[in-house]
């Protein structure tokens, strides 16, 4: 007996069906390719409708890491601050572990909690130019704005960067008196070190709302 005898018989309809099939394989490939090629992320679609629906904005400083009683505490005031309609606010944080930019409040709480127990010390220049480029964001819109300083300023005192903080301070208060009001909360502590006093008093002497906050619970 040949071997071509002890084959199954070819079909033609089969040929067929593997064409149709590597059809909608190409098919099914390029649909995906579509849908996913340079496709925006989900968080970014959702951070860009909240911003442009933003009738507030709340910056949140994070000069260096504190304990993690400490950060509970911060980051439920700064909640209750928001109130229940946190939608209306864009919410941003200023800290090198984190993105900046947060489409949630549970995505704003994580960060928050990110950013105050994995913050690296910086030098105190750096800290500085962190609080220049926040009011430099600050410049570029008109909303009604809340900073939360928290942590604590690095140094003996602050005259290593009095004059360019006294510079963002007063690009801050004019802000709030001519495009859209700002308040400052301080939550550097100990509230009594000479660099914390001292960088909270260049806040303190300006025109716009100021309060200094316990980082424990009463």
């Amino acid at each position: 007996m040949s071997e071509e005898s002890m084959l199954p018989p070819s079909s033609r309809n089969g040929w067929k069906i593997v064409f149709a099939l590597i059809g909608l394989l190409a098919v099914t490939g390029l649909v995906l390719s579509l849908v996913y090629r340079d496709s925006t992320k989900p968080g970014e679609v959702i951070r860009k409708a909240q911003r442009k629906a933003a009738t507030r904005v709340v910056y949140t400083i994070v000069f260096s890491k504190i304990d993690a009683a400490q950060t509970e505490h911060i980051i439920s005031e700064i909640v209750r601050d928001l109130g229940a309609d946190t939608s209306t606010a864009d919410l941003i944080i200023g800290s090198p572990v984190t993105d900046p930019w947060c489409a949630s409040i549970s995505e704003y709480k994580r960060n928050l909690r990110k950013a105050m127990t994995e913050t690296k010390d910086l030098p105190i220049g750096k800290q500085s130019v962190v609080v220049s480029m926040v009011a430099g964001l600050l410049t570029k819109n008109e909303l009604p704005a809340r900073v939360y300083l928290v942590g604590r300023i690095n140094g003996e005192d602050v005259g290593p960067i009095a004059q360019r903080t006294a510079k963002t301070v007063a690009a801050i208060e004019l802000r709030s008196n001519i495009m859209g009001p700002v308040s400052v909360i301080s939550y550097l502590w100990p509230a009594d070190a000479a660099a914390n006093k001292g960088y909270a008093r260049l806040f303190e002497e300006k025109g716009f709302p100021f309060e200094q906050r316990s980082v424990n619970s009463e």
